[in-house]
């Protein structure tokens, strides 16, 4: 009977059973439709979390971090690396010369540099050489002879850079070139002239600078009275150096601004003149005749006048300068010369010949329109701007 009661009960009462086994298999076998619910309520609050908490992490210290960074990279090490190297370009230059000269100037005198520091010396450099001194316009006389000097010593390199200098440097001993500004008991008088075009006014103004920056009292005449622009420029000039500038009439005879001019700064016991002249070709003789007149009604009020006779010469020209000095010399004489626009010219070696051939001083050199571009000539550093050593003695492009 219990037996059948028992197969009765379980097929009446199946639940129980099934419930155990449930049971069973939760102890065996984790339940995979509550991992998942379990799995989603952690999964939550971490979410949550990372959200409230990882932004703030992430999105505030870093930015604070890194300006920090940043700014100790840019703020304090850039400088330091710039000034080292704007210090290094700075003293590059030994005089400062070369840095004032064109870069046509430059390209001969960079020419002449690599034939003078080869690594050997044949007929080849020597022929670079030639034509390098050539191309600066050193003269045919000139050139040959240092060229026979070189090929009769058998230079080695190492002295080849010496003995071009050893002979540059005795093509100027002969004359002094320095310019000296005097305080009398009349005015010293500086002439100037030459041909159109060569920059006589702007070198006038310069010179006129570097005279008031002595202490000297001054004056300029304007005696280009045919060119109105010359008149206003000079004038200009004057407002800028708060100097006196006599002119005269539009068209008047030269001498007569000059006589009244000069006077006047005798009067007003003036140390310095300098007188402007208008620009004449040296082949014009009646523009030559009335240059010796401007030369003769100076000496009406000062027999030993002018002191200073200065022909101011255009670079670009080359070997014509000589035919100009050759012209002004025979006229009125010359005291001394004045070479301009060095700094877009390539041919500067006619200096050499007109202080070797001529024994004409060349008191300054003109490198550019600004005030103070009037460079006082000093042969020595001419050599070096000429032959590309104004640079130290080193140069790695060379080797």
């Amino acid at each position: 009977m219990k037996s059948w009661f028992k197969k009765i009960g379980q097929k009446l009462y199946g639940k129980k059973p099934e419930r155990q086994l449930l049971q069973s298999e939760n102890k065996n076998t984790p339940l995979k439709e509550k991992k998942p619910v379990v799995a989603k309520i952690q999964e939550t609050p971490k979410l949550t979390e990372e959200k409230l908490v990882d932004p703030k992490i992430q999105e505030t210290p870093k930015p604070i971090e890194e300006k920090l960074v940043d700014s100790k990279i840019q703020d304090t090490p850039m400088p330091a690396e710039e000034k080292p190297v704007a210090a290094k370009v700075e003293k590059k230059y030994k005089t400062g010369w070369f840095s004032k000269l064109g870069e046509n100037f430059k390209r001969t005198s960079s020419g002449i540099k690599k034939a003078i520091f080869s690594k050997k010396i044949n007929n080849d450099d020597l022929d670079y050489l030639e034509e390098a001194f050539l191309m600066s316009d050193l003269g045919v006389t000139f050139t040959d002879q240092l060229i026979n000097e070189l090929k009769k010593k058998k230079i080695e390199t190492s002295n080849l850079r010496s003995e071009v200098v050893k002979f540059l440097e005795n093509q100027f001993n002969e004359s002094n070139h320095e310019f000296t500004f005097t305080s009398t008991s009349t005015p010293q008088i500086i002439l100037l002239f030459g041909v159109n075009g060569s920059g006589k006014t702007t070198t006038l103004a310069k010179i006129a600078n570097k005279a008031k920056s002595k202490g000297l009292s001054l004056s300029i005449i304007a005696a280009d009275t045919f060119r109105a622009a010359a008149v206003e420029q000079l004038v200009e000039w004057g407002s800028r150096l708060n100097l006196n500038v006599f002119t005269g009439f539009q068209n008047e005879d030269p001498s007569s601004v000059v006589f009244k001019g000069h006077k006047q700064a005798i009067e007003q016991k003036t140390d310095v003149l300098l007188i402007d002249t208008a620009g004449r070709l040296h082949n014009k003789t009646e523009l030559m005749e009335e240059l010796k007149k401007i030369v003769r009604t100076i000496q009406k009020n000062d027999p030993e006048a002018p002191h200073h006779k200065l022909l101011v010469l255009d670079s670009t020209i080359g070997q014509n300068t000589y035919t100009q000095l050759e012209a002004f010399n025979s006229s009125v004489g010359i005291t001394g010369v004045i070479m301009t626009k060095l700094d877009s010219s390539s041919k500067g070696g006619s200096l050499i010949g007109i202080s070797k051939k001529y024994k004409t001083p060349i008191h300054y050199i003109g490198v550019g329109e600004k005030i103070d571009d009037l460079i006082d000539f000093n042969a020595k550093d001419f050599i070096n701007a000429l032959i590309g050593n104004d640079f130290g003695e080193k140069d790695e492009s060379l080797h």
